[in-house]
């Protein structure tokens, strides 16, 4: 009965564990040896190769090669025994880095996908203001310098009444005038507060005092044509770019509504 008991292959693995277990328990270790193993093979040379190609624009020598995988060696060791210290726990910056690199995860499937005319269409009619078409304006501008808003509607009034345009103006590298110039080519040019002033403006005659971040300008615009509905081929990368941008938004809160079904979350003082 013992003999047959012996012969049994459930014994012998056991027996086996155990005896593992002995060697650990008397040596000291619990290392599992498979997480001591570090094996470089050819796809992480051929990445190094390439890293190292883009950065000095030739091939590494045998010798920088070396060096390479020595390097590669001596981080993945480092990062293992820091990983088996703990020091990933409780540090901020490595916590930000791994938030950071699982929502690009889980967000980098919608950069794969390549929208048609139709989806990029269907976006731009739920969001017609924010394609539209600015107002194109033609316009002439004097410089009139750090003034009052008194003094300088008191200086356009005499622009109005015949003062010639050389007569108040000040020295500054900014056009006199433009031509079908859009709100985005203005801003460019004299600044988002100078822009959003234009379309309150006459034509045809001197108008401000309109501000801008080097002071206060009188202008006059000569011609102005309304904005419109944009189409798709006028827009085109920024819708794209913006469709993009959403099916990231919508990937990553579905995969972290996906995560947090998992967890158990308590917090204090909320319900």
């Amino acid at each position: 009965m013992l003999r047959k008991f012996i012969r049994e292959p459930l014994v012998h693995f056991l027996g086996g564990a155990l005896l593992i277990f002995a060697f650990f328990w008397a040596t000291g270790s619990s290392r599992d040896p498979a997480d001591y193993a570090i094996n470089i093979d050819e796809t992480d040379i051929a990445r190094l190769k390439t890293d190292w190609v883009q950065s000095f624009r030739r091939a590494p020598t045998q010798q920088e090669l070396d060096g390479l995988i020595d390097q590669e060696i001596a981080e993945e060791i480092y990062y293992r025994e820091a990983l088996r210290l703990g020091l990933d726990k409780n540090d901020p910056m490595i916590r930000r880095r791994l938030f950071t690199k699982m929502r690009f995860v889980d967000g980098q499937d919608a950069d794969n996908v390549a929208p048609t005319d139709t989806m990029l269409q269907q976006w731009m009619e739920k969001n017609p203001d924010k394609y539209a078409l600015s107002p194109l304006y033609d316009f002439e501008q004097i410089y009139l310098g750090q003034i009052s808003a008194a003094e300088a509607a008191e200086r356009i009034d005499q622009l109005n009444a015949g003062a010639g345009s050389g007569t108040f103006a000040q020295s500054i590298s900014l056009p006199k005038t433009l031509k079908q110039a859009s709100t985005e080519d203005i801003s460019r040019q004299f600044g988002d507060k100078f822009a959003g002033q234009m379309e309150g403006l006459k034509t045809g005659v001197w108008s401000g005092p309109v501000t801008s971040g080097f002071g206060v300008h009188a202008v006059k615009v000569t011609a102005k044509a309304p904005g419109k509905a944009a189409a798709l081929d006028d827009v085109r990368q920024r819708v794209v770019n913006d469709w993009h941008a959403a099916q990231q938004t919508e990937q990553k809160a579905k995969a972290l509504s996906r995560y947090r079904a998992q967890y158990e979350i308590t917090v204090v003082g909320r319900p």
